[in-house]
């Protein structure tokens, strides 16, 4: 084959590829990604209803497939400033797993807000309002409503309830730390820290520990968690209660049990964990935010949002809606719960989203984050098996068009491999699963590259058991968003700043550019410039006490915008 040759189909098959993979052609892309997995990938590009849904359906019964829960950094707090939380991509590296999706809702630290087991062990206790997932040991799937149940018994019978497991303690509260947990017990409130050894652990539901004191603390906080045992931390009047009754040397139980609202037999569930509310039960709507604690706006708003759904043959279904973007609005419960039941789930709950909602493909980002980044999460479900095996492609390489790519401006990617790059066949791309690492941007499952946020990231091509990536810097989009706020100052009423912010359409700053004011009722010190790096420009502003309007009008390039001192709005025109 002629170069000229090769030269001419590499454009043709490039073409065929661009009218695929632009989203105003193809909305939709299916890919088995590993034995009992696969994906199924839904953009709808109607101005003012831009939707990006990613679906994906799981078989628990392939011998392949497991799935597991799992909390960042494999502990529920660490020390270090994200306090246990860990991104959804590394934490999906790190373990190795084919696919992560966050899980449940939490507050600044790694501790779930709701039920979290792991490998049969219980690491948080439920929240008894929400809803979860749960794996039995059977592998089927079940939702439920968990209700805590725990108490702990002395050794001549009494008994005291426990009111929660590896999180904060708040005041005459019974919390068991154990070594999931962390180093040590927090440190917001001193109290009674029991320190006892068992030979019983890990904490399982259904199960009694039996513990004999090493040590009772009083007035105490970050006492270290020992490997073969537990903390019973307690705050007044619980702490009374043990520094009465408890002793070194002195025998005592905790009996852990999780009522069920759905017929699920607690003592069975390997893996479980919480989010909320639910969507669908038994194939109808069913939301029911008041009684799960979310209020009404978390359920009617459009947000980013995470789901679980099981279909009727007992299939998982991780679903992300992608949110807070241009190129994807978010979606209200109601109609994520719709779309659920169009994708083949009888029953679904929602989990954690927002900023949140996060998928990762092999430590490959496959969704769009809202925030620009992903955001560190406390717990996260996890789906292991084997990538499809295909042929090795020698020499696979992954092309940019350029190597700055401006934001808003969509890219198609492509592979060549080879000595003489040969662009993959469209059965080969058909196996290509498409990522970015740092949320640099969107990549669709055709390669379709959509920057968003200015940083410099990457975009990975998985084929089989090959991973090629290329790095990606991202620049500001065009101009598109022109605001100006005039603020006086508040000890000099004849003085005033006029600050201009000139942004493209995914917010990113713009600078460089030129920025001209017109002041009514006053004098700038400077009237044009050039924005800096945050895409700003500011002028001090000299105001006449004569005059009855005091305001600014900014433009640069074909956008205006203006404010008054009195109001201090500020809009584009």
């Amino acid at each position: 084959m002629t170069s000229r040759t090769r030269i001419f189909r590499f454009v043709l098959c490039l073409c065929a590829v661009i009218a695929l993979a632009c989203p105003s052609f193809a909305t939709q892309a299916e890919k088995q990604l590993g034995a009992g997995v696969s994906l199924f990938q839904d953009i709808n590009t109607a101005a003012g209803s831009e939707l990006i849904v990613n679906s994906v359906t799981i078989d628990p019964a392939n011998p392949a497939v497991t799935l597991k829960a799992a909390v960042g950094k494999d502990t529920v707090l660490t020390d270090d400033p994200y306090k246990g939380r860990e991104s959804i991509s590394n934490l999906t590296a790190r373990r190795g797993a084919l696919i992560g999706v966050n899980a449940d809702f939490f507050p600044f630290t790694g501790d779930p807000l709701g039920v979290c087991i792991i490998d049969g062990e219980l690491v948080s206790e439920p929240d008894n309002h929400r809803c979860c997932l749960v794996v039995l040991k059977d592998h089927t799937l079940s939702f439920d409503n968990p209700v805590f149940d725990a108490k702990l018994t002395l050794s001549n019978g009494t008994s005291r309830q426990i009111d929660g497991i590896n999180r904060e303690r708040d005041t005459n509260q019974v919390v068991i730390y154990t070594q999931s947990f962390g180093a040590h017990t927090p440190s917001k409130y001193t109290g009674t820290e029991v320190v006892a050894t068992s030979g019983d652990l890990p904490i399982k539901v259904g199960k009694s520990i039996n513990l004999t004191v090493t040590e009772v603390r009083t007035d105490s906080r970050n006492t270290s968690i020992p490997k073969d045992g537990v903390i019973i931390s307690s705050g007044s009047p619980a702490a009374y209660f043990l520094k009465e009754n408890l002793k070194p040397g002195d025998k005592l139980s905790i009996q852990v049990g999780i009522k069920s609202t759905n017929k699920v037999d607690w003592s069975q569930v390997e893996q479980a964990v919480g989010g909320g509310p639910w969507l669908l039960k038994d194939g109808r709507q069913y939301i029911d935010g008041k009684s799960e604690s979310f209020p009404d706006v978390f359920c009617t708003a459009r947000h980013p949002r995470t789901a679980v759904g099981i279909t009727a043959d007992g299939k998982l279904m991780i679903v992300t809606v992608d949110g807070r973007q241009t190129i994807s609005k978010g979606i209200n419960l109601p109609d994520l719960a719709s779309l659920m039941k169009k994708l083949g789930a009888v029953n679904a709950i929602n989990l954690d989203g927002g900023g949140s909602t996060t998928l990762s493909y092999r430590g490959s980002i496959i969704n769009s984050p809202s925030g620009g980044e992903q955001r560190q999460v406390a717990d996260a479900l996890l789906v292991f098996s084997d990538p499809i095996a295909l042929p090795e492609l020698p020499k696979l390489k992954l092309n940019l068009p350029q190597a700055e790519i401006a934001a808003g401006e969509g890219a198609q990617l492509y592979l060549t491999w080879g000595d003489d790059a040969q662009v993959l066949t469209p059965d080969q791309l058909k196996n290509v699963v498409w990522g970015t690492g740092n949320a640099s941007g969107f990549v669709n499952q055709m390669g379709y590259l959509t920057p968003i946020k200015l940083r410099r990231g990457s975009v990975s091509a998985y084929y089989g058991s090959q991973i090629v990536s290329s790095d990606v810097k991202v620049i500001p989009g065009a101009p598109s968003n022109l605001d100006v706020v005039l603020i006086p100052d508040k000890t000099n009423q004849l003085k005033a700043t006029a600050t201009v912010t000139l942004t493209d359409v995914n917010g990113n700053p713009i600078a460089g550019k030129q920025v001209a004011l017109v002041v009514t009722g006053g004098k700038a010190d400077q009237d044009n410039g050039i924005t800096n790096a945050k895409g700003e420009f500011t002028a001090s502003i000299t105001l006449d006490p004569n005059a009855a309007v005091k305001s600014v009008k900014a433009s640069s390039g074909g956008l205006t915008a203006s404010s008054d001192a009195k109001s201090h709005d500020a809009g584009t025109e």
